[in-house]
Parts: structure tokens; sequence; C-alpha cells
């Protein structure tokens, strides 16, 4: 089975795409500020930069198994027996947190919209529900953690014995399965970095992988254009 060179450059658009999306992931909260309790977790609810983030998180992960797919594709003749896992890791990791995120745009807001006009015995029965949503939330959180820390250590020995771009972006997967290690272990009531640490390297780390992934499936080897290619050059 052949992939054709526009296949590799949507997924490395894809990839591309994806590390703006983190970009604003990372960055948005800085500008509506922390909600530390649930008053104000309503109420940002509203905010347009809420809002945007709210929905590219619901877009990145769709970004993200798309260039994953692209790498899975020009490795499947090499490195088949750990990219064909890795994949299903980050199918898991990416539909475990779209559906974390769809129910946050379903369940949470319509909860925070009804929250900000009830009475007290109404408000008491949304906190317990947004309580509910909260469990399923982090449930779905370590569930996908462990999908994302599968998938990159595997792309990452899949990448392994590559050369330049490929070597370097084996080891960005390997960067972030550590991160996401150490996230994990924190849900776990384990060791984790400093938080002083972590807020450093997430942004000097995942936004970069992600761009230099799709840099690398823009550069997808020709012996995947097949023989239409060949056709269209002749």
């Amino acid at each position: 089975m052949s992939f054709s060179w526009t296949f590799y450059r949507a997924t490395a658009v894809c990839s591309f795409v994806s590390a703006a999306t983190t970009l604003l992931l990372i960055f948005l909260p800085k500008f509506y500020g922390p909600v530390t309790s649930l008053e104000l977790r309503v109420e940002v609810v509203e905010h347009p930069l809420y809002q945007l983030r709210a929905w590219a998180y619901l877009f990145h992960p769709f970004m993200v198994m798309a260039a994953a797919l692209g790498v899975a594709a020009a490795l499947r003749r090499t490195a088949a027996g750990v990219v064909v896992p890795g994949l299903l890791g980050f199918l898991l990791w990416g539909f475990t947190e779209a559906a974390q995120q769809t129910l946050t745009l379903t369940a949470f807001h319509r909860w925070a919209a009804a929250y900000r006009t009830a009475n007290m015995n109404i408000r008491e029965t949304l906190r317990t529900q947004i309580a509910v949503y909260d469990a399923l939330w982090d449930s779905m959180f370590l569930l996908l953690l462990f999908g994302f820390l599968v998938a990159n250590i595997l792309y990452g020995v899949a990448t392994l014995h590559g050369r330049g771009l490929t070597r370097t972006i084996s080891w960005l997967y390997f960067a972030a399965a550590f991160l996401t290690l150490t996230i994990l272990s924190g849900e776990l009531r384990g060791p984790t970095l400093p938080n002083i640490v972590s807020a450093w390297l997430y942004p000097l780390l995942q936004p970069p992988a992600r761009f230099l992934v799709g840099v690398w499936l823009w550069r997808a080897s020709d012996a995947d254009r097949g023989p239409s290619r060949s056709r269209e050059q002749s």
C-alpha cells in the first residue's frame, strides 16, 4: 500500500496546526486568570478566550492523531512492530481527550449557565453534578495519560535509529513520554517535577516537537509516492 505525497503533506499541516493549538492551550489561561473556585469556573465560561481554548482543546487531539497516522504510514515498512501499537496509544489518548472535552462543552457548560441564575437549593444540586463531572474528567485524564505515555515511548523507539531530524524527533518523543510520566506520577500521588520546571519544559518541548514532526512529514520519502507519482512526472 502506498501513500501519496498529498497525504504526507496533509498530515504535516495537521502537525503544524497541533503546534499552534498546543500554544493556545498553554498560554490562553494566562489571559483569563486562575480558576480556583467553582464560582470562578462558572464565570470564566463566558470569557471569549476561554471559549477559544475550549474549542482548540477539542480540535487539538484530532490534529495530533492525524500527524501520528502520517508518521506510522512513513515507518510502516521499517518499524511496524512498534509504530502500530504506538498509533493505537495515540488513538486512545486522542479520542479520550476529545470525549473529555465534549463532556466539558455540553454537561459542564450547561450546568455553569444554570448555576449563574439558580437559587441556593438548585446550586447545591448543581454542585453535586459538577463534582461527578470532575470525577469523570479526572478518570478520563488518567486513561489518556497512559495512552500518551505508551504512544510516545513506542514512537521514540520507532525513530531512534534514524539520522538527523528523525533522531531529533525520537528524543522529543522520549521527552514527551518523560513529561507525561511525571504528570501520571502526580495523579497517582507519586513524585513530580517542581511546578516551575514543568511550566518551562512543556512549552519548550511540545510545540517545537509538533512543528518538527510536521517538517519531517513534509519531507516524507518519495518511495511512498508510488507509481502514480512517476506517471505525473513523465
